[in-house]
């Protein structure tokens, strides 16, 4: 493979792309929630079934999902698909997560406290950044004790402010 970025390649072209599938119009739902979390799929299903609840979404239809290694504190620059969610569709249910036992946007051996630490501080900011959305933050590890062996979800909320 070449080094030089506009290097000819015959993996774009177009009589390379097959037709290997087809799928329903599922028509163009409603974006009602936004999601984001790590990208490590050990938790996927634990904090999208709590945000699903937690947000009162009926499917995961309902709601973006924006995944990258390390979750919501190591996307924090990552602003498009959120604002897009938030200033575009209209969003007002927000999720930020991340999780510990382990992650690899942080490095295997960087404790759970220090990513709890730094989701608390960018939700925080996420916060002021889109006062007008309910924002639910989660934090995913691997049980101890009576949970071990269990993915266990950690949740907390903030509402937006009522001027009164």
């Amino acid at each position: 493979m070449s080094d030089q970025p506009n290097s000819p390649s015959s993996v774009s072209t177009e009589e390379n792309w097959s037709e290997d599938m087809t799928c329903p119009d599922t028509g163009n739902p409603p974006v009602l929630g936004f999601l984001q979390l790590c990208a490590d799929r050990r938790f996927h299903k634990c904090l999208q079934q709590k945000f699903q609840t937690d947000a009162n979404l009926d499917s995961p239809e309902a709601y973006w999902i924006h995944a990258d290694a390390g979750g919501t504190p190591k996307m924090e620059s990552l602003t498009t698909a959120p604002d897009y969610c938030y200033k575009k569709k209209g969003v007002r249910l927000m999720g930020w997560s991340a999780h510990g036992n382990g992650c690899g946007g942080y490095g295997d051996h960087v404790p759970d406290d220090v990513i709890q630490h730094e989701l608390n501080l960018v939700a925080e900011r996420r916060a002021a950044d889109y006062p007008e959305a309910t924002h639910y933050i989660y934090f995913a590890t691997m049980g101890k004790g009576k949970d071990v062996g269990k993915a266990v979800v950690y949740s907390m909320k903030y509402e937006p402010e009522v001027n009164g």
